[in-house]
């Protein structure tokens, strides 16, 4: 008779990464340059974005700077990204206490990210 086993199988799911690099590829037309180019304008964006952001008292300003950086990371695939803006804008729209940091979260991974693509 065959024992079998009882220890469980776990399997390791990797995580996406922080930009779809097909998205980005797509969106320079497979221009490596221009990749390069437009990823270090995105982490340039992002430091001045959340400083103004975070400095910023209005909330409409706030929501109008949220929705810019939304717009930028689904240009190039950092969906993560768009996703805090989003609910960040929901969360403006109805005049809510907004929590910054799951967005402060993904912006850090994508700029991290990007920073090996750039240095690799």
């Amino acid at each position: 008779m065959a024992m079998m086993s009882t220890a469980r199988v776990e399997t390791r799911q990797e995580q996406p990464a922080p930009i779809d690099l097909v998205s980005l590829a797509a969106n320079t037309l497979g221009n490596r340059d221009l990749e390069r180019e437009v990823l270090r304008m995105f982490r340039a964006q992002t430091s001045s974005m959340m400083s103004r952001i975070d400095q910023e008292a209005s909330a409409a300003v706030r929501k109008d700077l949220v929705h810019t950086l939304k717009g930028s990371a689904r240009a190039i695939g950092a969906s993560h990204v768009a996703a805090a803006c989003e609910d960040l804008e929901a969360v403006l729209e109805k005049g809510d206490a907004p929590d910054f940091r799951p967005l402060v979260s993904a912006v850090e991974e994508v700029n991290a990210y990007i920073g090996s693509l750039l240095n690799a």
